[in-house]
């Protein structure tokens, strides 16, 4: 058994040694571009098929050669490579019932997730003046810009282990602090990664402890991924964590999540909402160690759909909300997955309050014309949030 099988370690690890490596690494499950493309999870190289066919039967060809290098999208702990697999190829996602492009689409929005159109707030979610209020008003901005201090006092970013510096995580994707103890997040920053431990709250710049911030580490103590997050459809792209313990930062509160009319049954097309985080600045570039603020316009969801009809697998309905500039200025980036697009608003007072309406999900590359970003409609999923923070 041993001589057949160490051919192929072998030929892994000379695939391993010629492959540039990526800028940024991303969670296992993120959607990404394959060579092609095409859209498909970021997932081991052993676990897609085709592209495993490849290797083995043509590492020789250079075309091949080149096709695979690629299609890589990070590194496991053993350094297998990952790649980014389209739906038609990924066999481990039909074998695990991740999603599988034989499952039936959704007919209708499930009744306990549907808009109840209810005025009255839901149990367990803030309402003002507990949430969402920020200390700087907003500017008008294109291209991405870094936020000020003290401007988003929700925002998260997700530490995951890192075998080769234990006191160093790697900061993967974002979140927002919907409550004292829980962060909204996606659940592809969740799915599958039992290295995601940690939260970190109060941050500004990553790597600077002289940016005026007062960042505090509090480990995750559990985690919600919602029941039917698809891996290949992309759908229902939202997750929730709890961290052990209430902050002790002063400075850090909620955002405020849109559950009460008249926001709960808006579409917010025709706004320009914000998306933060501290993601890569241009596609596969490096990350940015100062949390970015950019100001995209909501597009209409049939636009979306028609932007993303290319990509079979990819299902944008009622659970998405797409937000992008057409000349592709500026977008999230790999990264910023998880985090929020926040919808600002001048209330009694003049006092300015944010509400998260969108969580980062997936996109075409980053800013690429005529592909808008597309986000988990949070509108949609307020009764399931309300359920899992009860």
């Amino acid at each position: 058994m041993l001589n057949k099988i160490f051919p192929f370690w072998l030929l892994l690890n000379c695939f391993i040694s010629h492959t540039n490596i990526v800028s940024s690494d991303v969670p296992e499950g993120t959607p990404c571009a394959t060579p092609d493309q095409q859209i498909g999870p970021c997932v081991s190289i052993l676990t897609c098929e085709p592209l495993l066919q490849l290797l083995k039967k043509k590492s020789n060809d250079p075309e091949a050669r080149s096709y695979l290098q690629k299609s890589v999208c990070g590194y496991n702990r053993d350094n297998t490579p990952r790649v980014c697999c389209s739906e038609a190829t990924s066999k481990s996602l039909d074998d695990e019932g991740g999603g599988s492009s034989n499952k039936p689409k959704d007919k209708q929005a499930p009744t306990d997730d549907t808009n109840s159109n209810s005025a009255e707030p839901l149990a367990g979610l803030l309402s003002p003046p507990d949430c969402g209020f920020s200390n700087h008003s907003a500017s008008r901005v294109v291209g991405g810009v870094p936020a000020k201090l003290g401007q988003f006092p929700w925002m998260v970013v997700l530490g995951y282990r890192n075998p080769r510096n234990p006191n160093r995580p790697k900061w993967l994707c974002g979140g927002t602090m919907i409550t004292d103890v829980h962060i909204l997040t996606a659940a592809h920053c969740v799915y599958r990664r039992n290295d995601l431990y940690l939260a970190r709250l109060g941050e500004l710049d990553l790597y600077d402890d002289n940016d005026g911030a007062t960042p505090e580490d509090i480990p995750i103590a559990q985690k919600k991924i919602h029941e039917d997050y698809n891996t290949v459809q992309f759908t229902n792209d939202i997750a929730i964590l709890t961290i052990e313990r209430k902050t002790r930062n002063p400075k850090v509160w909620p955002i405020c999540l849109p559950h009460a009319e008249p926001l709960r049954s808006q579409s917010f097309e025709k706004l320009r909402p914000f998306v933060a985080g501290w993601g890569a600045i241009n596609f596969r570039g490096p990350q940015s160690s100062i949390l970015q603020v950019a100001e995209i316009p909501v597009v209409p969801t049939e636009k979306c759909k028609n932007a993303f009809a290319v990509q079979p697998n990819i299902l944008i309905d009622e659970r998405t909300l797409c937000a992008g500039w057409t000349t592709g200025e500026k977008d999230a980036c790999q990264g910023d997955s998880g985090g929020p697009l926040m919808h600002g608003r001048i209330e009694e007072e003049d006092i300015q309050r944010y509400y998260q309406i969108g969580v980062v999900s997936f996109g075409f590359k980053c800013a690429e014309p005529n592909f808008p970003g597309a986000y988990t409609r949070v509108t949609y999923f307020i009764d399931w949030i309300q359920r899992n923070i009860s």
